[in-house]
């Protein structure tokens, strides 16, 4: 039986491990994936030592570590090198790889969304750099946005991304996409926030997944389209058993 699991602080409510067992499922896998809930970087090491002993097949990485996770590795791949955060590894050789699978979970969960000219992006954490890969590699469109954390701020003006402190917002932009990657814990007057992003506002996607309509999304009216981050987590959960498995067609087999 092949092992797996996700590491992460306070993913107990994660949906991940309710994806793979439907994945292993329908696929006739003999596999597990299992929740490693730890509250520091000080457990990682052991994590990492699984990887390495055989114990653990593979991993994901959620918030707050996947930036944490890189000195670990023995190799990165490509894109998630140019991304600079890792959500998941594979081991291959006896050498462990970082990989990211996050944007093309964001590619997907945009299918169906909205036609839109302008980003804006709330949030600094873990996603965001991939979400930016995404548009600068693959949708050139500009992209603003909206956060507290300086360095990573002028980490993201350094690859083309508009920078604006949360505190002092107010921006206008016309046919935008609000994405919000805050967590859905964090103490925000979204309402508030929102309204000082003046222009017409088409769509909004929150990558929180845990409620279908979630305080962000209802900050908006009825005209604008408005989609959780459930099909985000499906789509980059599938592309990690592609990594993992070494295959191509995990993610066409299960939705067709």
């Amino acid at each position: 039986m092949k092992r797996f699991a996700l590491i992460g602080k306070s993913i107990d409510k994660s949906l991940s491990p309710a994806i793979h067992r439907y994945c292993f499922e329908q696929l006739s896998l003999d596999a597990k994936y299992e929740i490693v809930n730890m509250e520091s970087t000080d457990k990682i090491s052991g994590v990492i030592d699984q990887l390495k002993s055989g114990d653990l097949d593979g991993i994901n990485v959620t918030t707050p570590y996947k930036e944490n996770i890189r000195p670990f590795l023995d190799n990165i791949n490509p894109r998630a090198e140019e991304i600079g955060s890792i959500n998941c590894i594979h081991v291959k050789d006896r050498q462990l790889i970082g990989n990211n699978t996050d944007w093309y979970g964001f590619l997907k969960a945009l299918e169906g969304t909205v036609d839109f000219s302008n980003v804006v992006i709330l949030g600094t954490g873990g996603v965001v750099p991939a979400i930016l890969y995404y548009f600068n590699s693959r949708r050139k469109t500009s992209v603003h946005i909206v956060g507290r954390d300086k360095e990573k701020m002028s980490l993201f003006e350094s690859k083309g991304a508009f920078a604006y402190h949360m505190d002092s917002l107010n921006i206008n932009v016309d046919d935008s996409l609000i994405i919000n990657a805050i967590p859905s814990s964090a103490s925000i007057n979204w309402q508030g926030l929102i309204n000082r992003i003046s222009g017409h506002i088409c769509g909004a996607i929150d990558l929180n997944y845990n409620f279908k309509v979630t305080e962000f999304l209802n900050s908006f009216n009825s005209n604008v389209k408005t989609k959780n981050g459930l099909d985000m987590l499906i789509h980059q959960a599938l592309m990690s058993l592609d990594i993992w498995y070494e295959k191509d067609y995990f993610r066409c087999r299960l939705l067709q």
